[in-house]
């Protein structure tokens, strides 16, 4: 198999395991009752101790970034606002609506990342991206609405935390770019979850006494934190690098129509025609993005 089509199955198979993996987390809290709260400290803690191990046995130094005060001052940074809260408002939209929805919203980081770019710096984006903006305003806008303003078709606290979900993401894409210059991608994501579980123990930990332990949500937790975790990373970090980001951006797109074909076919989730049609416009500004961006990077553009 040809490194291309090796990058393009990584990509994929990392996107449909992600798209599970709400699916994943929505079937544990139905179940046990569990709170996004909870369940995001004990994935955080899970997942980065994993990264952690991961990295250590590749030979990555995971304790360097802690000898340079800023650089450990942006990691704080990047644990409190990154990944800690892309998390926390995921697993929130998720506890509000639905597994399908959260991920859906989730996606509109894409454009916020690029409006927020031709803000800061003054630059009037091309027709790709405006088209993209306006995809993705009118997707969101049939997705919460079903086309009527005066109602929601999700609830506020859904739409809320959904759209904090999408600035989260966008903040955790493109913030610690310097950091995995330095250190590494794996040691960077692997102490942010890390610390980010440790942040939330005090306010979480006491819940565990109040969760009913069976074996499939032993199991459903196994399959959130190992497989829809650590080696989705794995194989979407592979695969990006084989490929390059932007052909695996378009590729990731798979990751909400998955997560909607599973919360239906699982979860007895439905999703009307509206809400497929604001979800594929929502897909779509992600490609054009994607498109954006790679025509921008050719010779002579």
């Amino acid at each position: 198999m040809g490194s291309s089509r090796k990058g393009m199955m990584n990509v994929l198979i990392a996107a449909i395991l992600w798209g599970s993996s709400g699916v994943c987390a929505q079937y544990i809290m139905e179940q046990s009752q569990m709170s996004s709260g909870f369940l995001t400290m004990t994935r955080l803690l899970f997942a980065g101790t994993i990264l952690l191990t991961l990295s250590f046995v590749h030979g990555d130094k995971i304790f360097a970034i802690f000898r340079h005060r800023k650089d450990a001052l942006n990691l704080l940074i990047f644990t409190l606002a990154g990944a800690l809260t892309v998390q926390l408002t995921f697993l929130l939209t998720i506890e509000k609506s639905n597994a399908a929805t959260a991920t859906v919203l989730q996606f509109l980081s894409p454009t916020i990342i690029v409006a927020w770019f031709a803000l800061a710096k003054r630059v009037r984006p091309g027709l790709l991206v405006i088209i993209a903006i306006l995809t993705s305003l009118i997707g969101t806008f049939l997705l919460v609405t079903h086309g009527d303003p005066t109602s929601l078709s999700v609830s506020a606290a859904a739409l809320f935390w959904g759209i904090a979900s999408a600035f989260a993401a966008a903040f955790y894409t493109t913030f610690p770019s310097t950091l995995i210059a330095r250190y590494g991608t794996l040691p960077i994501v692997g102490w942010s979850m890390l610390l980010g579980g440790i942040v939330l123990l005090p306010f979480y930990a006491a819940q565990g006494s109040q969760v009913a332990i069976t074996g499939n949500l032993v199991l459903a937790f196994f399959y959130f934190v190992v497989i829809g975790t650590a080696l989705t990373f794995s194989l979407y970090l592979k695969g990006a690098q084989l490929i390059g980001g932007s052909k695996a951006s378009i590729l990731s797109c798979t990751e909400p129509l998955s997560s909607a074909l599973l919360s239906l076919l699982l979860l007895g989730v439905t999703f009307t025609l509206l809400d497929w049609l604001g979800t594929l416009l929502i897909l779509s500004s992600v490609i054009l993005i994607s498109l954006d961006s790679r025509r921008r990077v050719k010779p002579g553009l």
